[in-house]
């Protein structure tokens, strides 16, 4: 399958979904793109031919295809049409509440989806006559080469027929296009490169051919002059001594030779303007491709950031309690969690070890809960209940379990920290944050505290 053209998918793909610029917020977890065999019959999404809405469909795909197939400006009109006031949401938030209230269905979900229906119409018709998997993965890849993947997103995954591993077909191809619009920038750099080059080369030539036509006029209006000179010099000795034919044939012979001159400043002329005109659009087009390039590095840097998040790359921060890691004076030894239980939400299960070690050489007690990866959302509440503090990992839980979280934190008048980083260092910052707050603090201020420190 070839890579569908760049600039013709970007406000639609990462509008929404990578936003502007905005600090990364909670992340769903990274979908796994299984291969899809068209040769033997996928499970269906649904065991009638009736289209799906779209609080039925795979949590995992709300956040793909809210920031795929709606702007900013809808997801804003949608939350206003629904009561949930966004005037204080970055885009990115915004976001999250969409994604998290089309799990059910409520106000915002069924307006979403009337929205989209309306928006898609064309798309959801053409893949109403697909009967199978092999047919709406045709017609989706006939869309993904063409650009056009916000409508045959919708359409395809909201098709009776469509099975789990087609849609998850169609959410890995998603995927690929962020990689795809890091190879478009350079393209588009190298050819902005070579514009700044031609736009150089074509100015050295307007000036130089401005010159020739300044240099032609000068002789047109030298040899103008000598002209009208010589035919008074003639027209005075004919008047004079009889002679006028001869005078005459030589003011004639002037005359040609001017004309000559003259036509050659009128072409020299024409020639400027016609660069003048290519030189114009060759700096539109510059621009263009200026601001496009502009606009692409912004939503690169958010779908960078995103992926990072999903895929847990980011690590650092001090190497532990010893206070060897290079912090300074806010080297988490310094922290004291003597008898407080310290809750963990999130986080690599292969660094698990690492934060209960560092809660119990402080003196406290660790528990942990994954952020519903594969425990219940519902225990939530009740390790909140039972802790005295909660670190929450929010580049590894789900929005619902981030939401959940909060919620249950401001409940229970609970502290709570976010970081971004899964890293153990991260963590060790976060306690160090929870140790500032001695149980009066509020839990919005300590909050604020670790994300200065991460």
């Amino acid at each position: 399958m070839k890579p569908p053209p760049i600039n013709r998918t970007l406000g639609r793909l990462l509008g929404a979904a990578l936003g502007t610029g905005q600090a990364p917020a909670p992340a769903a977890a990274p979908v796994p793109v299984p291969s899809v065999s068209l040769s033997a019959p996928a499970p269906r999404l649904s065991a009638s031919r009736r289209r799906m809405k779209l609080w039925e469909l795979p949590v995992r795909w709300h956040c793909p295809l809210i920031g795929t197939c709606l702007t900013p400006r809808d997801m804003r009109r949608l939350a206003r049409q629904a009561g949930v006031d966004s005037a204080d949401m970055s885009e990115y938030e915004l976001h999250t509440v969409v994604v998290g209230n089309c799990a059910e269905r409520n106000a915002l979900s069924e307006r979403a989806q009337r929205l989209l229906d309306e928006r898609f119409a064309a798309d959801i018709l053409r893949f109403a006559k697909a009967h199978d998997d092999e047919a709406i993965l045709a017609l989706w890849r006939a869309a993904y080469d063409a650009g056009e993947t916000a409508g045959a997103l919708w359409a395809a995954w909201s098709h009776g027929a469509t099975s789990e591993d087609a849609g998850a077909r169609i959410c890995g191809d998603i995927h690929m296009l962020s990689h795809q619009i890091g190879a478009g920038i350079r393209a588009n750099l190298r050819q902005i490169d070579a514009l700044r080059q031609e736009n150089a080369r074509l100015r050295g030539e307007l000036a130089a051919l401005r010159n020739d036509a300044a240099q032609s006029r000068r002789e047109k209006d030298r040899l103008l002059e000598a002209t009208r000179r010589k035919l008074s010099s003639a027209e005075s000795r004919a008047a004079l001594l009889g002679v006028r034919e001869l005078e005459l044939a030589d003011a004639r012979q002037a005359a040609r030779a001017y004309s000559t001159v003259y036509d050659r400043a009128q072409m020299l002329a024409h020639r400027v303007e016609v660069v003048e005109e290519r030189n114009a659009a060759n700096a539109r087009r510059a621009e263009r491709l200026a601001q496009e390039l502009n606009e692409m590095r912004d939503n690169l840097a958010a779908a960078e950031a995103a992926l990072e998040l999903a895929l847990g790359m980011e690590e650092g921060g001090c190497a532990g309690v010893a206070g060897n890691g290079g912090c300074g004076r806010a080297c988490p030894a310094e922290v004291r969690l003597t008898n407080r239980c310290v809750l963990c939400i999130g986080g690599r299960a292969n660094l698990v070890d690492g934060y209960r070690r560092l809660v119990e050489a402080q003196g406290g007690r660790f528990l942990h809960h994954d952020g519903g990866l594969e425990e219940s959302l519902h225990r939530i509440d009740t390790a909140v209940a039972a802790a005295d503090a909660v670190i929450c990992q929010s580049g590894c839980v789900s929005h619902a379990a981030y939401w959940r979280l909060k919620e249950a934190c401001k409940k229970l008048d609970k502290p709570c920290v976010f970081v971004k980083s899964p890293g153990v260092g991260s963590f060790a910052r976060g306690l160090a944050a929870l140790a500032d707050d001695d149980g009066s603090g509020s839990p919005h201020q300590t909050a604020s505290a670790a994300r200065l420190a991460n």
